[in-house]
């Protein structure tokens, strides 16, 4: 068995830089090897809701995840705070792929212990990990609420999230820059880590923070891949351990 994951490469259209990364992460031959693929979280910038339009833009990213579930690999998508309330948009999509194809993805709105070459290891897309980060902590418990997913399916039209999505994007993007602090960020993360990581727990993987982290504490590894189309780094959990590993 073998596991591999990629996160936060926020593709905003086909053959932009996130795309590309997602498209050597399928090609690698770990990938095509793998018995299980993760996709955790902000692999699209924006991406909210039940809305046909989102197949039709992105219909490459979305046949290549049903080849991928075709050729007999289990597919996690575990929701960010980029693309969220999925789980009817795939099911719409998977329509296409046919029955047991479909059946090998499963959306995850939270984190998902799984058991990986006789490994316990925890999937998710780790943004809870920051506990010190309240403020986004209180906004994610709002995003999250189940009602939100009625919203975003049959309320809010698809240009209006795009536009809402976009403007967020940017003020992240520019926070982010001001105030980085990659070593504080790990440090952060890290004491969530070890704070909320159960005991039967071996192999932890999260993304978000978007700075690459291999940390072992416990008898425990954390993994994160950091921003892939800098970093150039995705997952791997299979016989020889949990790593990372370069594009």
């Amino acid at each position: 068995m073998r596991l591999v994951t990629l996160s936060d490469i926020h593709i905003r259209s086909l053959n932009d830089q996130g795309h590309q990364c997602l498209n050597d992460f399928f090609a690698h031959p770990l990938t095509q090897d793998a018995t299980h693929v993760g996709l955790l979280g902000d692999i699209f910038d924006l991406m909210a809701g039940d809305h046909e339009a989102y197949i039709a833009r992105f219909h490459a990213i979305f046949e290549a995840i049903g080849n991928i579930c075709r050729q007999g690999k289990i597919v996690f998508f575990a929701e960010g705070n980029h693309d969220m309330h999925l789980n009817g948009l795939f099911k719409r999509a998977s329509m296409r792929w046919g029955v047991e194809a479909a059946h090998r993805l499963q959306v995850l709105s939270t984190e998902r212990q799984v058991e990986i070459a006789g490994k316990q290891v925890i999937i998710g897309h780790g943004d809870e990990y920051n506990r010190s980060d309240t403020t986004y902590l209180k906004y994610k418990s709002f995003i999250k609420k189940p009602w939100l997913t009625f919203v975003a399916d049959h309320v809010m039209p698809l240009a209006f999230l795009d536009y809402v999505g976009e403007r967020a994007s940017k003020k992240s993007r520019a926070y982010g820059h001001r105030t980085y602090n990659e070593e504080e960020v790990r440090k952060k993360f890290r004491l969530g880590v070890e704070a909320m990581t159960p005991e039967a727990a071996e192999i932890v993987i999260g993304g978000h923070s978007h700075v690459v982290d291999e940390y072992r504490f416990n008898n425990k590894v954390y993994l994160n891949n950091g921003f892939p189309p800098k970093s150039r780094k995705f997952i791997v959990v299979d016989s020889e351990g949990a790593r990372l590993v370069t594009f």
